[in-house]
């Protein structure tokens, strides 16, 4: 087993007056999780050049999987299985295994020098700065070193989605739908299921089976092969009420997490937008249309599907989360968020920089949820609903919600017929928990060095 322990020392650079605290730390299933599960077997290198990637990425996992640190305002949940922070607990610092050149007041270096292997372990060694780090600290947690490197995203850099694996090939379209538009993957039962939007104004509900969790003895890894695609069709005749006739696509749909699906549409006017909501019940698929006005308000599209049945690909320009769907204004300098049960219930998110709002390359998802987070192109949303820009970072080939296995997310998308299978790292998670017996203060009259060792006991 595992066994943990921190040391932080405090300097006042005016006195030389130092302060030390000692800690010992719960170690999570994260990595152990990450070294044993296979998600829909994309753990497996089917190409030859991914093998570089966990070559590179994971191994030796002292210095990769180990090989960041977060550090917290408040105290972590000690919980061995929850090993991705919450949203609303404020990031003070963070590190990497390398020395940071950059001046981002939030992350230290890695002394290289005192930072070793030891008997039976690793001692990681991190050094911050005057104006690194300031603030109250209430928490460690070793991470995955690119975690470590800019948490969830700053102005220097964003890696904490990193694409391990994919496979692609051609696909039936009739089964490509079913991935690309994905709103809820059920695990346990190793299924997807997906909501399909029709000119005809329809919708399909769709259900297929997908090895997630286990693989059986004729299953590929490419699914080529017909599949027994459960349908249900409804139609919403009713949600397309002042929409254009050419903007029927112009949609979205979402999992609520609540045992219903919603969907939404939008129409612009000049100084409201009528936006038309559709509640479904997974249970038996009945569901209730609404049309609401929102004044002095003009959104961005919801999201957009083909517009023709030759091809299936899906756009993503908002998000539903926690009862909520955030998404853009028309201009693209704010984001709404706008209760998913109650029009009266909106609020803006202030931006006082140039979001560009975009996909990016090679992706369909202008905005996504990333552990408790929301990021997009150039920005990261955190639980106070705060904007954070960070440089650009794209989400390749994903055209769907992520589904979470442990520290992996597994995701689709799809690019002139061929399906993409997506295997990521959510790399910012909680390696270790070490919440410290007393919160110590860093200001800018100390320097911070901590000292981490990690060691592998009977």
């Amino acid at each position: 087993m595992l066994k943990g322990k921190s040391v932080i020392e405090l300097t006042d650079v005016r006195t030389n007056t130092k302060e030390i605290y000692e800690d010992e730390n719960l170690i999570t299933n994260a990595v152990p999780d990450l070294l044993r599960l296979n998600p829909s077997g994309l753990m497996y290198p089917i190409y030859k050049t991914n093998a570089e990637e966990y070559k590179e990425e994971i191994f030796p996992i002292a210095n990769k999987c180990y090989g960041g640190i977060l550090l917290f305002e408040a105290p972590l949940d000690e919980n061995s299985n929850k090993y991705i922070a919450p949203a609303n607990n404020k990031i003070i610092g963070y590190a990497s295994n390398d020395v940071n050149s950059t001046d981002a007041p939030k992350r230290g270096s890695a002394n290289l020098t005192e930072s070793t292997p030891i008997e039976n372990g690793y001692k990681f060694v991190w050094d911050f700065s005057t104006s690194q780090a300031n603030g109250r600290i209430s928490a460690l947690a070793l991470t995955h070193y690119k975690g470590g490197r800019y948490f969830y995203g700053d102005a220097y850099g964003r890696q904490s989605c990193l694409r391990l694996n994919y496979t692609y090939t051609s696909i039936d379209n009739e089964i490509l739908k079913v991935y690309v538009g994905m709103v809820e993957a059920d695990a346990l039962h190793n299924t997807i299921t997906s909501v399909w939007p029709l000119e005809n104004k329809t919708l399909e509900i769709l259900k297929m089976q997908e090895p997630l969790t286990s693989i059986g003895l004729n299953d590929p890894i490419f699914k080529n092969a017909p599949q027994n695609i459960e349908k249900t069709t409804i139609s919403i005749e009713d949600f397309y009420k002042n929409i254009g006739t050419y903007d029927w696509y112009e949609s979205g749909f979402f999992d609520g997490k609540d045992g219903y699906y919603y969907g939404f549409i939008r129409n612009l006017e000049n100084n409201y937008t009528d936006l038309n909501r559709i509640k479904i019940k997974k249970d038996d698929c009945s569901y209730t249309i609404d049309h609401w006005k929102l004044n002095n308000i003009r959104l961005y599209r919801i999201g957009s599907y083909p517009s023709s049945s030759n091809s299936a690909y899906k756009n993503g320009y908002s998000l539903l989360k926690n009862g909520y769907l955030y998404v853009p204004n028309n201009d693209c300098n704010k984001i709404y968020k706008i209760n998913a049960n109650n029009p009266v219930d909106v609020s803006e998110i202030a931006i006082d920089f140039e979001m560009k709002y975009t996909s990016g390359e090679s992706t369909s998802l202008g905005i996504y949820e990333w552990g408790d987070y929301i990021l997009g192109y150039k920005f990261v949303i955190d639980g106070d609903d705060n904007i954070i820009q960070t440089s650009n970072a794209t989400f390749y080939d994903m055209m769907t919600p992520s589904i979470e296995f442990g520290p992996f997310r597994v995701g689709y998308g799809s690019f002139r017929g061929n399906l993409y299978k997506n295997l990521y790292l959510h790399t910012p998670y909680l390696g270790t928990i070490n919440n410290l017996s007393s919160p110590i203060l860093k200001t800018a009259d100390k320097t911070m060095k901590i000292t981490y060792t990690l060691t592998e006991e009977e």
